[in-house]
């Protein structure tokens, strides 16, 4: 890379002239970009985020010298000083990820020149000119997390720096507009997002004099492209190394460890599985094992017999509802009381529940199926609905006299983690809560790793049952593309 490049092109927001009088224009089209919201007060704050391996594995996975380098001032390994400035100052060390990237590239570049490191954060650089004093790795990232930490503490003090507002000593204040200097009005939306135009008084995404400025609109683009849809999982995805047998369910960002195959084969179909790296893996929370199989009789030291259904505990009210509903005493699995403490309690099964476990049932005289449980009728829309959640299931007959006693619940939805796409639309989705997921292109699936072959050919109405979340971009394992400078030539000179 080019390191005289790549250092000034950091210094360029801060380099141009306060009194520019040009016309803006962007260089992307991205209508995802929020220029007043760039991030939550929640996610800036969130100095938990990531552990010190954490950290390390997410520098290996990005592919730059980063993940290896050991400042010489202090002998300290650059994880570990991104880690420990995280927790003195109570930053976000995702945050500091990102703005590392968006000055200096460094989380990716595998070839970083002195200048890089020396100046990592952008930390005290304005009109071209650095502070010595400030020079150095670890100096530059102590300094970026705790003049961040200072702007947080200033927007939390109501009126400190402009009367009835909440302000950076710049007049960056939540909830006011102010033109920043590529003459683009900002009314930030949240305290983050006005400490970081306090930091960097730019938009970015603008062309101003013949320069392509990043700024603050890189650091989103990176931050969204780390952090936010692009490392998204949806619920239902099934993950492993390619190096181990255990498989993962990820669900609301944490990693669950299927116990055994019989639990992962009772749950999903085993073909959705995908590879990805461990550090990826360990990139999730750690959540409760998957030790039982769907509809395992488990007895706890107490005596209490449970059905498990999706997850959820169903105590078996007695000896006689376990007699009529078919049970075996010899297919009873014994747990223990942490067992079942880690496990949602569901409804009781009684005599008075129709159907307790669940039952498909056709109607003879308009062939609609519906699952039936708890005496409700839950209708299934599409066939292939039946497919992926029912397979090899039964389905009972039943007469539109016997459905009509039950009460109509809303529609089956498809498993979470199906692809989906409708039979005349192009457009894929991923299930994930029930909603579905516009995958955005190729490159978004490819990456995350799907296959086009478990694709779910359905019906418009299909789709419609479920509710569109946001659309997915590509997975990033490295930085977007940030062309900041269209012409060399116009790059400054720093001493």
């Amino acid at each position: 890379m080019n390191a005289r490049k790549t250092f000034l092109i950091s210094l360029i927001a801060i380099s141009l002239p306060f009194n520019l009088t040009l016309a803006v224009e962007s260089y992307e089209d991205n209508p995802d970009f929020n220029p007043h919201y760039l991030l939550s007060d929640d996610e800036m704050l969130d100095y938990r985020a990531m552990s010190i391996e954490q950290i390390r594995d997410f520098l290996q996975v990005q592919g730059g010298a980063l993940a290896s380098y050991t400042d010489p001032a202090n002998g300290m390994a650059a994880y570990y000083t991104i880690w420990h400035a995280a927790q003195e100052f109570l930053i976000n060390p995702r945050f500091l990820l990102t703005l590392l990237q968006k000055e200096q590239s460094l989380v990716t570049d595998p070839e970083p020149s002195a200048n890089q490191y020396n100046w990592a954060t952008g930390y005290s650089c304005y009109g071209g000119i650095c502070l010595d004093v400030y020079k150095g790795f670890t100096k530059q990232v102590q300094s970026a997390a705790k003049k961040f930490k200072e702007y947080m503490a200033d927007l939390n003090a109501y009126g400190k720096h402009q009367a009835g507002f909440y302000c950076t000593f710049t007049k960056w204040c939540l909830g006011v507009s102010k033109m920043t200097q590529d003459k683009i009005t900002i009314t930030p939306q949240t305290k983050g997002t006005a400490a970081l135009y306090t930091y960097n008084p730019y938009q970015g995404n603008t062309v101003v004099d013949g320069y392509r400025i990043g700024a603050n609109y890189n650091f989103w683009k990176i931050w969204n492209a780390w952090f936010e849809n692009s490392h998204f999982r949806a619920n239902g995805t099934l993950l492993k190394a390619p190096d181990s047998d255990d498989v993962y369910l990820i669900t609301d960002g944490q990693r669950r460890k299927f116990a055994s195959f019989t639990s992962l084969i009772s749950h999903f179909d085993p073909k959705n599985i995908i590879a990805v790296p461990q550090a990826e893996i360990d990139s999730f929370a750690e959540g409760p094992e998957i030790k039982f199989a769907q509809y395992s009789l488990l007895h706890d030291p107490t005596g209490n017999i449970y059905l498990l259904v999706d997850d959820k505990l169903r105590h078996i009210a007695d000896m006689e509802v376990f007699r009529t509903l078919g049970f075996n005493p010899e297919e009873m699995i014994e747990i223990t009381l942490e067992d079942a403490a880690g496990l949602e309690i569901g409804a009781e099964l009684t005599l008075k529940s129709s159907y307790p476990t669940g039952a498909l049932i056709r109607d003879v005289e308009t062939s609609g199926v519906y699952y039936v449980q708890n005496g409700v009728k839950y209708p299934i829309v599409a066939g292939e609905i039946l497919q992926v959640n029912y397979p090899g299931q039964p389905i009972l007959l039943g007469h539109m006299d016997e459905l009509e006693r039950y009460p109509k619940g809303s529609p089956v939805r498809f498993k979470d983690g199906t692809l989906v796409k409708a039979k005349n639309d192009g457009k894929v989705y991923v299930i994930s809560d029930g909603q579905k997921l516009h995958i955005k292109d190729e490159a978004a699936f490819v990456s995350r790793g799907y296959a086009w072959q478990n694709i779910i050919e359905t019906n418009s109405e299909a789709l419609l049952v479920h509710p569109s979340g946001s659309a997915l971009e590509a997975l990033a394992t490295s930085t977007p593309a940030l062309d900041l400078i269209e012409d060399e030539s116009k790059l400054l000179e720093v001493q």
